[in-house]
């Protein structure tokens, strides 16, 4: 019979609702075919607290999702087996003792780095890092709690649920941090696989249970089975919860010694999968952080930025032309004519200068400058300027990821929305001397359905997992080779 799986991936801009079909008995062989249910943007909320995340509103289009994931299984006919859930890291809510989660959860955006910087000015971050494996940034879950401290936001009997955490408990009622998810958070003891009690101490709430990826979350709640069409309470599992950590485990694992992976959405997460922490501080200084991954991998990875600084000038340049929303004939024309540019500027797309979303554009133009160009002088030189910038530090990063951990590196994975940007994609080979296989687009969706598979015993082994042929519509992975397309090549960043 046909098994089928939902998948709820929160992205920082969107969130998907995607179903899964296992079809064990297909003429050519077992296969999974995935469908998107729903699909609906996740905005930032200005607030009086800050820049924050709207949960009511993502949660109400999980439900509506879900719900339309439940009627494309029984249209299939398929026995639904089980939900999984991911999203970003660092950023939680905050539940209250009597079980009410409260309004403001902040957006990681609006992160204080000064308070950042003169916290850990007293911290030895090398010592950090040994037992956490996560770079110092003010990102991080524990500066996010010192914000919420030195603001009086919240309760110290609070009890954080990060990201995908918190709609699990919406489904279910369990409270509880997955550990890929909570590696992100800069508080999980790598050696222990608990929270450690000296970097939370002090902190201003209370840390819930680890629970064991690939477990049971239990069921949908009556209220939630109703509200899905469900005909009957729904397993929820416990998949890696951090989106960055299900992309890899759909595309690549520790023994895959010949693999560099780019997750490029709207963050670029560019590194390696390794079988353990590398207690090594030059992978500190370097910028590297090491989340856990799928199967206990350690996963080390760079955070840069990615699409998302496209996607944030696309936006200013729509609303200067007077436009809502910036279109995809828009997007495609200047991709067209950046292909076609020979604007040589560079900037280091990791520049914290640049995270933030306003007055993007000439944020932009300053870094070139500084960089050593002259101002560019259309559209398509910018988005030229972006894309170049961006290629540089994903083959970069990646082949530093390789020399630290000891790999040769024999070919790159691009997945996430970034796959789909063939230019993008070529001048990443051009830049790192190595075959780019893009796709899959979907990959942490893909993740995540894989993994509710295995946890409702549907696949014996990650591996198979993996093997398995998948139709997201989207064709098999294109590769670039390593030819460059224009003359010269891409040079070092300022």
């Amino acid at each position: 019979m046909t098994a089928a799986y939902l998948a709820v991936d929160l992205g920082s801009s969107s969130l998907r609702i995607m179903v899964g079909l296992l079809r064990p008995d297909a003429p050519e062989g077992p296969r999974m075919e995935v469908r998107e249910a729903a699909r609906f943007p996740n905005t930032p909320v200005p607030r009086a607290e800050g820049l924050g995340w709207d949960v009511p509103a993502l949660f109400d289009g999980v439900l509506a999702g879900l719900r339309a994931g439940v009627a494309i299984a029984a249209e299939e006919g398929a026995e639904l087996r089980g939900i999984g859930v991911d999203a970003w890291g660092v950023d939680y809510a905050r539940l209250t003792v009597d079980g009410a989660l409260r309004p403001f959860v902040r957006h990681h955006r609006a992160a204080d780095p000064d308070l950042a910087a003169r916290t850990s000015a007293g911290r030895d971050l090398a010592a950090d890092y040994v037992v956490t494996g996560v770079l110092d940034q003010a990102i991080n879950t524990a500066h996010q709690l010192r914000q919420d401290q030195s603001a009086g936001i919240g309760d110290p009997d609070d009890t954080i649920l990060l990201t995908a955490d918190i709609v699990v408990h919406l489904l279910t009622g369990r409270v509880g941090a997955e550990p890929s998810l909570a590696s992100t958070t800069a508080l999980l003891d790598r050696a222990t696989g608990d929270w450690s009690a000296a970097l939370a101490a002090g902190l201003p709430a209370r840390l819930p249970p680890v629970v064991p990826t690939g477990s049971s979350a239990g069921p949908t709640t009556a209220r939630v089975t109703a509200a899905i069409g469900a005909a009957h309470p729904v397993p929820v599992f416990a998949v890696t919860a951090h989106d960055t950590a299900a992309a890899f485990m759909a595309v690549t694992a520790a023994d895959d010694e010949g693999t560099g992976v780019v997750s490029s959405g709207s963050w670029g997460v560019a590194g390696v999968a390794l079988p353990a922490l590398l207690r090594d501080d030059r992978a500190r200084r370097d910028g590297f952080t090491q989340e856990i991954g799928a199967g206990g991998d350690t996963l080390l990875v760079k955070n840069l930025s990615g699409m998302w600084l496209l996607q944030q000038t696309l936006r200013e340049w729509a609303a200067a032309d007077g436009e809502a929303e910036p279109s995809l004939d828009m997007l495609t024309a200047l991709l067209d004519a950046a292909a076609r540019s020979s604007y040589p500027g560079l900037f280091d797309p990791a520049d914290p200068a640049l995270q933030a979303p306003d007055d993007l554009v000439a944020r932009l133009v300053r870094a070139c400058v500084e960089g050593g160009a002259e101002p560019p002088s259309t559209r398509a030189d910018l988005v030229r300027a972006i894309v170049d910038s961006l290629a540089v530090a994903y083959a970069d990063t990646v082949a530093l990821a390789a020399r630290r951990s000891g790999r040769t590196l024999e070919r790159i994975r691009i997945v996430g929305g970034g796959a789909r940007n063939a230019l993008l994609c070529a001048r990443t080979a051009a830049r790192g001397g190595l075959p780019v296989i893009a796709g899959p687009v979907e990959a942490s969706v893909r993740g995540v359905l894989l993994q509710v598979a295995l946890a409702a015993g549907d696949l014996p082994d990650a591996a198979t997992a993996r093997a398995l042929p998948v139709d997201d519509g989207d064709g098999p992975p294109r590769v670039h080779h390593p030819a460059p397309t224009r003359s010269e090549p891409l040079h070092d960043l300022a």
